[in-house]
């Protein structure tokens, strides 16, 4: 390799490596953040709303939907054995042992 090809490599690859970051970091829109439905679920497809009693899906039982920063959200703490939930923009609280809906958020 000439020392013109190091040059222009070495130049291009910050530059690719910028986009890819860029790429990678950019989220279509219908993903879950901020009361966004999940990656997974098709665009324009919601979860369906929860009402007391109901059970939260096993695709929402984890510590991307669970809020701990519930004071930003407007929200009271949790009594012991509960956790708040957020789907959608839509807030549950929900028992922590069976993940049954017990009272839907403001």
């Amino acid at each position: 390799m000439d020392r013109r090809s190091v040059l222009l490599a070495t130049l291009a690859l910050p530059a690719m490596l910028a986009s890819f970051s860029t790429f990678a970091q950019t989220r279509p829109p219908g993903t879950y953040r901020g009361g966004e439905p999940p990656a997974h679920m098709p665009p324009g497809d919601l979860p369906p709303q929860l009402q007391k009693g109901d059970r939260v899906d096993p695709e929402f039982r984890n510590r991307q939907f669970v809020v701990d920063d519930w004071r930003q959200h407007g929200l009271e703490p949790p009594p012991r054995g509960r956790h708040w939930v957020g789907i959608a923009g839509r807030y549950y609280l929900v028992r922590s042992s069976n993940w049954t809906v017990e009272r839907v958020g403001p």
